[in-house]
This record gives structure tokens, C-alpha cells and sequence, in this order.
């Protein structure tokens, strides 16, 4: 109640009595210094204002939680003005939030509308993310692609531009599963790539097996260190 304590009691009761109120009332007839001193009344009332004070020990046997996580919570989920949470309003909120993106045509996420929309291009037999992608440097015309994908190896497409064009994939001197996460070229000699493994954040789903070149433009690769270095 410190904060409350510049204000007059009669300016504290009457404002009391428009929290009563205030359910019936049009929020925006109320000021915003209004609307802050209720919002603090309420927590100040909060069923948890005690609670959440108490020692671990003491929840303990109370058969609280140990943390007042879900009190904290709660009292930051309440309506300011009415003092509660407001569950039922729920469904109301998803409803209109689902109505409005229909409305929008999905506008915020890309590829899901005519205008921003998605063109499948491969390759589609085999699983995982793509991971990495690379314009061949070597092609002037920039219809040549390599991609690779986190369990799916490495690909090529010789003519981007054409949906029908397949993905093929790449098989000379390298793994047909290897989990390609980054490819990149040299820029001092444009026929030198290198093919970089594996993932830190998939907890081993997607190992590495060390670092690939190629001196020819991508058709054939050897590995330049890593991966299983018993052989």
C-alpha cells in the first residue's frame, strides 16, 4: 500500500468502488493513473499475496511447489481491471485471431498466400532439411545448384530454372547419407568446394563425418579431416 499512500482516503475509497464497478464500466472512461492504482489493488488482494512469501520448507508442508512460479504467473495473467484470469475468453480470442489471419489470407507467413506462395522444387525422395545451398560459381548462366541436406546427402540440379529439372545425387567419393550442413567454394580457385558435416544442436541425430573438397568443380570429393579417424 506504500504506493497508495499520496492518495486521500477518499480518492482510495471511491476508487475502490469503481473497481466494483469497473466490469460494467467502458475502460476507456477511466484514466491511465486510474487504471494502475486498480491494477495494484488487485495484486495487493492477490489469493497468493501471502503464499508466496513463505520458506520452501514451509510450502513443503504445505504441499506447495517449492517455487511460487505458478503464483507469480497467475498474478501476471490477470486482468488488470478485473482482477482475475479470464479463461473463458480464450476460445473467443483464438476464434477471432483464426478469422483474422483467413481474413488476411495468411499474409504474415510466407509461401502460404498466391502472392508469397511456395514452389516445390526437390528433391523430394529423400528425408531430411535442407541444410546448405550453393549457385556453382563455375556456371555463368546460374542454373547450376548444389544443395545439401542434414540426412540426405548432397545434390545437384544442372537447370534450376526448370521445375522438371531433377536432383541428382551427388555419389563420386562421397557418403549418399552424409549430413550436409554448410558448402562453400574457393574464391582464389572457383573449382575448389568444400562440404562441411554434421549438426551441435540435434543431440547426435546428425552426426558429422569431417570436412569434404572437391578440386573439380563438385564431381568428385575426398574428405580433408575429421569425421571417424580410425581409418
Amino acid at each position: 500500500m506504500n504506493s497508495l499512500k499520496k492518495y486521500s482516503p477518499s480518492i482510495y475509497i471511491l476508487l475502490i468502488l469503481v473497481l466494483g464497478l469497473v466490469i460494467e464500466t467502458d475502460n476507456n472512461d477511466l484514466s491511465i493513473d486510474e487504471k494502475r492504482i486498480i491494477h495494484q489493488i488487485n495484486l495487493e488482494n492477490s489469493p497468493f499475496s501471502d503464499s508466496k512469501y513463505l520458506s520452501k520448507p514451509t510450502r513443503k508442508s504445505l504441499q506447495l511447489p517449492p517455487n511460487p512460479y505458478y503464483e507469480k504467473i497467475w498474478e501476471l495473467s490477470i486482468n488488470p481491471l478485473t482482477g482475475r484470469t479470464e479463461p473463458e475468453k480464450i476460445f473467443k480470442l483464438q476464434d477471432d485471431l483464426r478469422k483474422s489471419r483467413f481474413i488476411a489470407k495468411r499474409s504474415a507467413v510466407p509461401g502460404e498466400n498466391e502472392e508469397m506462395k511456395w514452389i516445390q522444387r526437390g528433391p523430394i525422395n529423400v528425408g531430411g532439411r535442407t541444410k546448405a545451398m550453393m549457385f556453382d560459381p563455375n556456371d555463368s548462366t546460374n542454373e547450376t545448384v548444389f544443395s545439401g541436406g542434414i540426412s540426405g546427402g548432397l545434390f545437384k540440379n544442372s537447370k534450376i530454372s526448370d521445375p522438371n529439372s531433377p536432383w541428382v545425387l551427388v555419389t563420386e567419393n562421397i557418403p549418399q547419407n552424409l549430413a550436409v550442413s554448410s558448402i562453400t567454394y574457393d574464391p582464389n580457385d572457383k573449382n575448389v568446394f568444400y562440404v562441411g558435416t554434421g549438426e551441435s544442436y540435434t543431440a547426435g541425430d546428425a552426426l558429422g563425418n569431417g570436412l569434404w573438397k572437391s578440386e573439380d568443380g563438385g564431381n568428385s570429393w575426398f574428405k580433408v579431416f575429421g569425421g571417424n579417424t580410425e581409418n
